[in-house]
């Protein structure tokens, strides 16, 4: 048997009233910006959430769980024997 949460029920004490204080929660327009957020942690598998809240969650899943920046990491040059060639 299908019951309403009790969190719904609460939002008013008649069914008409109920279903408008619902659909009010629901109104507001998300900015581009929270948007695009949510977009890349979804399609990335990313936490959305603080640093301190990301580090939390890295923890308990044993990986990162951020975006890290794109391409190899940089190797270590060796400054002082560059442009030298041995004959």
């Amino acid at each position: 048997m299908v019951t309403p949460h009790p969190l719904y029920r609460d939002l008013a004490g008649s069914d008409e009233p109920r279903r408008l204080a619902y659909r009010r929660l629901f109104e507001d327009d998300l900015s581009a910006e929270l948007l695009g957020r949510l977009r890349e942690g979804a399609n990335g598998g990313f936490v959305l959430g603080s640093p301190k809240f990301e580090r939390q969650i890295a923890a308990m899943v044993g990986r990162r769980n951020w975006k890290g920046s794109p391409g190899r990491p940089r190797k270590e040059t060796d400054v002082v024997g560059q442009g030298e060639l041995a004959l």
